[in-house]
């Protein structure tokens, strides 16, 4: 994603990303391949989640050793055996405590999420892209344009 960018720009996504996070703000980057973001901005990510990688070539067994040293070890597991282990529902997760310090590498299972993703009651049988806001006056702006000035 970033290989053909000009180091100018990684520089300023790396800088903002540090002022994101110095605000207490979190930052996502979410990719398929840890390769594709900068090593500069994944050390500034501190909340991680890990699905499975399959390391069927050399560029991808890079991607796993990559994500792998991502993590703060555990000793009860190897990380880069586990990513490629991990099934359907399993990730390997990473997350700041209280004082912003990663805590090791869990191997778990991710719910699924229930519910609706909208804050808004939803309305039953009505799509919620059809929820229109409706202008207070039907005047176009036609008929403005075309009304007499007032001096």
């Amino acid at each position: 994603m970033f290989d053909d960018a000009p180091k100018a720009l990684l520089d300023k996504i790396e800088q903002v990303v540090r002022l994101i996070r110095s605000k207490g703000v979190g930052v996502y980057f979410i990719s398929q391949n840890p390769l594709d973001i900068p090593e500069a901005v994944l050390g500034q990510l501190g909340n991680r989640v890990q699905h499975a990688l399959r390391a069927f070539t050399p560029r991808d067994q890079k991607a796993v050793k990559t994500a792998a040293d991502t993590f703060r070890p555990n000793k009860k597991f190897n990380a880069a055996t586990a990513i490629v282990e991990l099934g359907v529902g399993e990730a390997l997760v990473s997350f700041l405590d209280a004082k912003g310090v990663p805590e090791p590498v869990e191997r778990c299972f991710i719910a699924a999420r229930r519910g609706a993703v909208s804050v808004r009651p939803r309305t039953p049988n009505v799509p919620p892209w059809s929820r229109q806001v409706r202008s207070p006056a039907s005047t176009s702006a036609r008929s403005i344009a075309n009304r007499p000035m007032r001096c």
